[in-house]
């Protein structure tokens, strides 16, 4: 029996040094891909607030909505700290209104209307956003638009969106419509989440600023965390409206 005990132990030992080994081979990757901490900061954020996202996307519209209350005043507060003494700010504030509020009412009537698509949204931002990043450090090539964001490659952008595709392929046995409806959807999404991206870069260049925040360890702000879904959001609505059918609705 002792022996047993120990051999379990011998076992579990074994294991955990199996999985230690497992983490630090995959930070050593990514410290090859990004010699800063930042990339280490963005896994364990994600890591702590997946689960979180997850669950208030599939079993609860009380977190969810908590939630979103959450984004909408963080993301003020983020959007207001940023264009504070613009000469502009004004004109700013009513820009910044509906910059926030459109993508957040989109993101929480999608989720009265159906918790897997806003899983499928996030599924295809999520995606993007990391295959493009690592697309971008192993292949490299010519920038996309280094006026706005100079880190961002079009290798970045076809990593993005071929992985998209894959999303749409799989999500096409979620929902009532086709393969290829869901592939090309899927695609323009990714650009469209990519051009949000974009879009939330040249705000911070106007503003003149790194971060929109700094609430998130290795994304900085709300705002940088979910600048892909400023636009994505009342995209998937207005294709959800439209298409119906082919979610099942």
């Amino acid at each position: 029996m002792e022996k047993d005990k120990c051999a379990s132990k011998s076992n579990c030992c074994k294991i955990i040094s199996k999985v230690n080994c497992f983490i630090d081979n995959m930070l050593s990757k990514l410290d090859a891909l990004d010699p800063s901490n930042n990339t280490k900061q963005r896994v364990i954020s994600s890591v702590v607030l997946l689960p979180i996202a997850v669950y208030a996307i599939f079993f609860s519209k009380s977190l969810f909505l908590v939630l979103v209350i959450a984004m909408a005043i963080l993301m003020t507060v983020e959007w207001m700290e940023m264009i504070r003494n613009d000469a502009n700010e004004k004109r700013w504030r009513v820009i910044g209104f509906f910059y926030i509020l459109i993508p957040l009412f989109s993101v929480y009537k999608l989720r009265l209307i159906d918790a897997n698509i806003v899983f499928w949204m996030f599924a295809i931002i999520w995606v993007t956003d990391i295959f493009a990043f690592f697309a971008g450090r192993i292949f490299g090539g010519k920038k996309l638009m280094p006026e706005i964001s100079p880190n961002k490659t079009w290798s970045g952008l076809f990593g993005g969106v071929a992985a998209s595709a894959v999303i749409g392929f799989v999500s096409a046995f979620m929902f009532s419509g086709g393969v290829v409806f869901f592939i090309v959807i899927s695609i323009l999404l990714s650009l469209i989440e990519q051009s949000s991206d974009l879009v939330e870069s040249k705000f911070k260049r106007i503003f003149g600023v790194k971060d929109s925040g700094n609430i998130i360890p290795g994304h900085g702000g709300v705002l940088d965390r979910l600048d892909g879904m400023m636009f994505t959001a009342p995209a998937v609505l207005f294709i959800v409206t439209v298409f119906a059918k082919q979610f099942g609705l």
